[in-house]
């Protein structure tokens, strides 16, 4: 006998989940990096589309990120212009530690309104990035928006472990969440769908 409870919760009644909005997001990331390859698997993996940017044609292989929708050896203006316009459908992620080519690509991102803006690097890192932008003329309204250091705190020790716990960041902000543990919070798990 099937528990009549059970029953009442089950998928049976309903999908659980929601599907992915049409198109699907866009992860866009910038360095041709081990890290790259990580969030480009797991952005696959939950239904985002991602695309590698670095203007160094060389590290852009299809061996080397098999999960990227697409690699573009561009900088980041050529890139943008060639994926089209940022919406808040599309997240950016900095990956590099190389202000030529994430500078340019956090200035065109933090004036757009893209959905997440987040850079790699330590405290020290982003408190200089922090200066060069200002001082290329950036608001404190727009450096407010970048997420750096980009991620959760989960204990991050390899590239995949950090790409999870970005990725994570990403989808908590897409949902209005600050990405804390369930078990700390009161409210509902998951908000009512309309």
């Amino acid at each position: 006998m099937v528990d009549a409870e059970w029953l009442a919760g089950s998928e049976l009644h309903g999908p659980a989940f929601e599907p992915l909005p049409d198109p699907p997001p866009r992860l866009i990331l910038f360095g041709a990096v081990e890290l790259a390859a990580a969030l480009s698997r797991l952005a696959r993996a939950i239904g985002w589309r991602a695309y590698v940017v670095d203007p160094r044609e060389r590290y852009l292989t299809a061996e080397r990120f098999p999960d990227a929708d697409e690699l573009l050896a561009s900088w980041p203006q050529e890139a943008f212009d060639r994926l089209g316009e940022i919406d808040d459908g599309t997240a950016v992620a900095v990956l590099s530690h190389d202000p030529t080519l994430d500078d340019p690509a956090l200035l065109i991102a933090l004036r757009s309104p893209a959905l997440f803006v987040g850079a790699m690097g330590s405290r020290r890192t982003q408190a200089a990035r922090r200066e060069r932008l200002r001082g290329q003329g950036l608001t404190e309204e727009e450096l407010g928006r970048l997420s750096g250091p980009i991620g959760l705190d989960v204990g991050a020790r390899t590239a995949t472990e950090t790409a999870l716990s970005i990725l994570g960041e990403i989808v908590a902000v897409a949902h209005g969440r600050d990405g804390g543990r369930l078990r700390a919070g009161d409210g509902a798990i998951r908000e009512a769908r309309v």
